[in-house]
């Protein structure tokens, strides 16, 4: 089974590149795919099931842990969000988008105390929410020459599935 991306120029970065600022374009571009990856692992990881896909709910890591550690989770999504804000601190970016990434942090990580509402609440994607806010700061920045992939909806991060040219079925990210 081939993969297949969308778009050309991403590739997941399941690893993180080197804790420091970027220094040429393919260093942005790798650390941005890294911080893509974990986003879209975090909030709608689901989405890559095949029981899932097409769905308008996609599910990740961070509301599965937040609701099966009833009083631990949710701190273990904030520290995972916590990773993601800082990795695009690294793009050098302003303290106001900061602040609001990390209040739509701090929303995600106290519905998840709330019992039962908490994790209808927690299907708020703040770590992709983060991503649209670093990539609204790229694209303004420095570092436009990067590749941002768009979404296709609003909720869907997904790979995309394709036949290929003998029939059968690849997934790209």
């Amino acid at each position: 089974m081939a993969t297949v991306n969308p778009s050309p120029d991403f590739t997941p970065q399941w690893y993180p590149p080197i804790l420091r600022r970027p220094r040429n374009p393919s260093e942005a571009q790798k650390l941005y795919n890294h911080i893509r990856t974990v986003a879209f692992y975090l909030d709608a990881m689901t989405a890559v099931l095949p029981a899932f896909r097409g769905s308008p709910v996609q599910v990740g890591l961070e509301p599965v842990i937040a609701a099966a550690l009833p009083l631990v989770g949710p701190f273990i999504g904030g520290i995972m969000g916590l990773y993601v804000i800082l990795l695009c601190c690294l793009f050098g970016i302003s303290g106001d988008l900061i602040a609001r990434m990390i209040l739509n942090l701090i929303i995600d990580c106290y519905a998840g105390f709330i019992p039962v509402i908490g994790t209808v609440i927690d299907a708020f994607k703040c770590n992709l929410a983060n991503l649209a806010i670093l990539e609204s700061h790229l694209k303004k920045s420095r570092w436009a020459m990067i590749t941002i992939p768009p979404p296709r909806r609003w909720f869907d991060w997904t790979p995309l599935v394709r036949k290929d040219t003998r029939g059968e079925t690849m997934k790209g990210f």
